[in-house]
């Protein structure tokens, strides 16, 4: 997946679009400034940007093969005082003025068929974030205390913003579970985890253990009753993407609270044993 610029194919068909007025009675003076933009911007177009041409390649590379001629010409004749106001001959004006048309023809059904979409806005949240940095919907303090969870938070937020709510469903829980099972190693005091690692069996343990804040295991047993256990059958399904935003939240809102309860990794330094 690429961002694209879509104001570049505007600019691309701006510089292009002029060569269409060139004809056999232009004077070379007046040929070579269109033909240069075009040129410059009709050979990156085809050879190195994000659409990667195929159909229309070799018609855009008969224009551009005709743009350079006519142009080296137009260079050689505007250099020459008795020649600038010099008429182009009537083949190189036909070659790039036929090759537009057949280049914008071939062109105009080629990107009528490509795969380019537009992703629109999910409710409030930014779509570069939800695509390319999900992992700023929850706090700071997530990556250096459950750096699991990330993956599964930036894989959910994208799901999000491309509209498969069913699979944001899975990994943001996916996600809530890692910060649960760090959770739960700091309010256990680094109690062995149970043997299952959903959240049905960290509820048990915690309860037998009698630990973990009352707000924060009620708000788990809701996540499991309400929406973790129905998602994981496969004829359940989050409808649409206000159903995915609210899961979010209800997962984001109980990911916060066990936060405070999870302390910061050691660094190297406090990790080390005093010398003797």
């Amino acid at each position: 997946m690429q961002r694209i610029d879509g104001y570049y194919l505007y600019s691309v068909g701006a510089a292009l679009h002029p060569l269409s007025t060139i004809r056999y009675d232009t004077k070379f003076q007046d040929a070579f400034l269109p033909c240069f933009v075009a040129e410059g911007a009709l050979e990156p177009f085809l050879f190195r940007s994000v659409f990667k041409l195929k159909t229309s390649l070799q018609k855009g590379g008969e224009l551009l093969a005709a743009i350079k001629t006519l142009r080296e010409a137009a260079g050689i004749a505007i250099g020459k005082e008795e020649e600038k106001e010099k008429q182009i001959e009537w083949l190189r004006a036909y070659n790039v003025s036929n090759g537009i048309t057949q280049f914008e023809t071939v062109l105009a059904a080629e990107l009528g068929l490509s795969d380019i979409y537009l992703v629109s806005k999910k409710r409030g949240y930014d779509t570069s974030d939800l695509i390319t940095n999900g992992i700023v919907l929850f706090p700071s303090e997530l990556v250096p205390k459950v750096p699991e969870a990330e993956l599964d938070i930036n894989q959910g937020a994208r799901c999000l913003a491309f509209e498969l709510p069913t699979a944001a469903g899975f990994h943001f829980h996916r996600a809530n579970e890692s910060v649960l099972h760090k959770y739960y190693d700091a309010v256990t005091k680094g109690k062995p985890r149970p043997a299952g690692r959903n959240i049905g069996d960290y509820l048990g343990a915690l309860k037998s253990h009698r630990a973990g804040e009352p707000a924060v295991l009620s708000a788990l047993k809701d996540l499991k009753d309400l929406h973790r256990n129905p998602l994981i059958h496969p004829e359940h399904t989050l409808e649409d993407v206000d159903e995915a935003i609210a899961l979010l939240g209800s997962i984001h809102a109980v990911v916060v609270r066990m936060l405070k309860a999870i302390p910061l990794p050691a660094t190297p330094a406090q990790a080390a044993p005093a010398a003797p």
